[in-house]
């Protein structure tokens, strides 16, 4: 029931159809009067808000905890009660973006005291404070194991002597030594000149000779490799949304012996990757919360995964109804497609940011 006075005229404002009730049954639009004062405005946007937020949240519960449930009964036909698939899939996977580029901005962005970076110049890590290890562990270019190994002998040193001296063996003086693409050539004219110099048979063909082109105008930048990394941040989310049809399809031959229709394995491709989407983005701030009392975030990340995990197999099994095993074996066939799948997105990010870049 509308919250505001519905008019008495009976013609759709929007499409001009005849309206016998408070909806157009051509266009949807609501039979309001035009005239409203502040209160009955309110009133309206706040109930639009809380109508949308129960769906929300019934739609969020059965997404997170009943992995395919969700898909299983959208599919039947029970729909009012929750959001499209699509656009639960924009909304989080929007979030999701900003939670996780918005942190590795933060850590990439960050820059060491003078005191750190005085102490960045060698290749042996000094210091008298567990604390102070990490620290300086954090802008250097090791292994997560290396770093552990390091920490163990640092926090030993210290218990015993009150100080703690350890090869870290990296030099800080490639730290800011970043990789060319392609070509050594300082400009396209010397490349151009060095293939007139050689016979016609032996000059680069088109496509060799465009991305070596692209390669000299990407080594221009201070850091080619940050470009990329840039372009990926731009290209990554329209990237995802190609990618959910093409693993729909991959969805399709795999259960093809299922008789369900491409737009049931499309549906199931959006619930599935809003709910991967929300287990990262829970994750992220799970890991910043407890990060004020106790660092666990590697348990917090470890737990999600294996949930990640086991949700996508309880999900396949639950909508399309196979064995344990069937369901085991065709898990990680498509974990292999998908992998595939991400890694020519990639590879697609790559050269778009050739060619446009």
């Amino acid at each position: 029931m509308s919250s505001v006075k519905l008019r008495k005229e009976k013609n759709c404002l929007n499409c001009g159809h005849h309206v016998e009730e408070t909806y157009c049954p051509h266009c949807g639009q609501e039979n309001i009067e035009l005239k409203e004062d502040a209160l009955h405005m309110i009133t309206h946007a706040i109930a639009d808000y809380f109508h949308f937020e129960h769906k929300f949240f019934g739609t969020i519960k059965p997404l997170l905890f009943k992995p395919g449930k969700l898909t299983v009964d959208y599919v039947a036909g029970k729909r009012a009660s929750f959001l499209h698939p699509i656009k639960l899939y924009i909304f989080i996977s929007i979030v999701f973006f900003i939670v996780i580029f918005s942190s590795n901005k933060k850590e990439k962005d960050a820059e060491p005291t003078a005191e750190i970076t005085e102490k960045l110049k060698n290749d042996t890590l000094t210091s008298n404070s567990l604390k102070e290890a990490k620290q300086i562990l954090d802008y250097i270019p090791l292994s997560k194991s290396k770093k552990d190994s390091i920490l163990k002998e640092v926090e030993k040193d210290i218990k015993e002597n009150g100080t703690a001296t350890v090869n870290i063996g990296t030099s800080r003086k490639n730290k800011k030594r970043y990789n060319k693409f392609v070509s050594d050539e300082k400009s396209i004219e010397e490349y151009e000149k060095k293939q007139r110099a050689l016979p016609k048979e032996e000059r680069d063909n088109f496509i060799v000779n465009y991305f070596t082109k692209k390669g000299i105008e990407f080594n221009k930048y201070p850091d080619p490799s940050k470009k990329i990394g840039e372009d990926m941040i731009k290209y990554v989310p329209k990237m995802m949304f190609l990618l959910l049809p093409l693993f729909a399809m991959i969805l399709k031959l795999v259960y093809i012996r299922k008789d369900r229709f491409y737009y049931e394995h499309l549906i199931y491709s959006f619930h599935t990757h809003s709910a991967i989407f929300l287990c990262f983005i829970l994750i992220k701030a799970l890991s910043w919360l407890t990060g004020f009392v106790i660092d666990i975030s590697g348990w917090i990340q470890f737990i999600g995964l294996t949930y990640i995990i086991w949700y996508i197999y309880r999900s396949l099994r639950t909508f399309y109804n196979s064995s344990r095993w069937i369901t085991l074996l065709k898990f990680f066939f498509l974990f292999f497609c998908y992998n595939i799948l991400l890694a020519l997105c990639f590879l697609g990010i790559i050269a778009i940011s050739f060619i446009g870049g």
